[in-house]
């Protein structure tokens, strides 16, 4: 496995997610839901010694005119332990408040530990915070399951861990056809072909439910969960359909969506979902230690309001694995310049032009089935939830633990009204019932 030390520069996806926290804070939270309490000297022993299993637990980001954005080495400081005593009806109000706090730059840990306890019935919540530039939602689970896994053991008899090096920057490990900045010929007609895919389907359908302009920020998120039952029949309907529940998640967000704008005519959208890019590395990189190892596959969609889930999921999937084997994720950080080179403090007034030009768009990020935490038979649920940017109407992270499909659906309620959020969550899942059991799922009526 390839390895690397600190002091080290960003990776461009690093160096791209740092920046963008300047438009709106891309923290994202990994959450534990469980029955009963947990100790909280444990939980701290427990972070102890995942910092010493992970060298970015232990970095800080520095911006210098010098050596512009670098990890530098931040040793000595712990994890930060939040803890509170809440009630079944307000967790999810510390979850959403840990969207909206930022790191400082230069300060270490980036991650923090947030511990929510309900006196009656005796449950907790265990979350994990991260600044996006050292994780993603992979990594933040496993971390999560890990932490976990030690605080059910006894910490305290455990050996003290031997110091690990990180994880290699992606694109050090990048296969040497997708090493765009080594082809700028090539890279260009990729770029070019991205770009007309985009135009495919002609003109976006206005978006007048996202308030894009507005300057507040206030992240929410919708909880939707499906039981086992409702969760297996759509894994088997999907196989039977020739797609993936990943597919047919999208495919009913873009349906729902569908049923906010007026008209017969058909609309185009345009859709993102983050794609770990692990399986497509040489060497192929591990969940842990933690790192950031995913990209973004963007496409527009014609949607009719008649349109069936799983022609649609099909149709995302498959142009979503097209994309991928082009090695559009591979280019994605080229196309904002950041080519590996030093990015250097006056590199961010036109990063965020650009960014902030980005299409309307809404946004599926799914890290599938997360592997139940032995140690810990308690835990019931593990999910993630992160906040959208300002031109994203809805953030849907997607996981399954034991079994359940459980949505998180961010919003900002500065820019998307609840009420519209409620209607679009109702939307998603209804079609994804109804899809499960094998009858024809169109845009709800609204």
């Amino acid at each position: 496995m390839n390895t690397s030390t600190l002091p080290r520069a960003l990776d461009p996806g690093e160096a791209f997610f740092f920046m963008s926290d300047h438009i709106s804070c891309m923290n994202f939270v990994v959450f534990a839901e469980r029955v009963g309490h947990l100790n909280p000297e444990r939980i701290q022993a427990a972070l102890s010694v995942i910092q010493q299993e992970n060298l970015l637990l232990e970095a800080k980001i520095c911006w210098t005119e010098s050596d512009g954005l670098r990890f530098e080495h931040a040793p000595g400081q712990a994890i930060s332990l939040q803890c509170h005593p809440i009630t079944p009806d307000n967790w999810q109000h510390w979850i959403e408040q840990e969207l909206s706090a930022p790191f400082a730059q230069g300060t270490a840990p980036l991650m923090r530990c947030l511990y929510l306890e309900i006196a009656s019935p005796a449950r907790s919540v265990l979350g994990l915070s991260f600044h996006h530039s050292i994780a993603d939602g992979r990594s933040g689970a496993e971390l999560l399951r890990r932490l976990l896994g030690l605080i059910a053991a006894n910490t305290a008899a455990l050996p003290a861990p031997p110091p690990v090096a990180a994880l290699p920057p992606m694109t050090g490990v990048f296969p040497p056809h997708y090493r765009w900045p080594e082809q700028p010929e090539a890279a260009k007609q990729l770029r070019n072909t991205l770009l007309g895919n985009y135009r495919r389907n002609g003109a976006l359908a206005p978006t007048p439910w996202l308030k894009a302009e507005a300057t507040d920020r206030t992240p929410r998120f919708i909880r939707q969960s499906f039981s086992a039952d409702v969760t297996q029949r759509l894994i088997e309907q999907a196989r039977a359909h020739g797609t993936s529940v990943h597919g047919a998640l999208c495919a009913a967000q873009l349906l729902a969506q569908r049923a906010l704008h007026p008209g017969t005519e058909p609309a185009t959208f345009f859709l993102s979902c983050p794609v770990d890019l692990r399986p497509h590395l040489e060497p192929v990189q591990p969940a842990i230690p933690t790192g950031f190892f995913v990209s973004l596959i963007s496409n527009t969609f014609l949607v009719d309001a008649d349109a069936d889930v799983w022609a649609l999921a099909r149709d995302i999937i498959t142009q979503t694995r097209l994309q991928i084997a082009r090695g559009e994720g591979h280019l994605l950080y080229h196309m904002y310049g950041l080519d590996g080179s030093p990015v250097l403090p006056d590199r961010l007034e036109s990063f965020l032009k650009k960014v902030l030009a980005s299409f309307p768009n809404t946004m599926v990020s799914n890290v599938g089935a997360i592997a139940s935490v032995e140690e810990d038979p308690a835990v019931e649920a593990m999910s993630f939830a992160l906040c959208p940017m300002p031109y994203q109407t809805l953030f849907t992270a997607a996981s399954a633990y034991k079994g359940q499909l459980i949505l998180n659906v961010g919003f900002d309620a500065a820019r998307l009204d609840e009420a519209v959020a409620k209607l679009l969550v109702q939307g998603i899942a209804e079609i994804l019932v109804t899809a499960s059991n094998g009858l024809s799922a169109h845009s709800p009526r609204i």
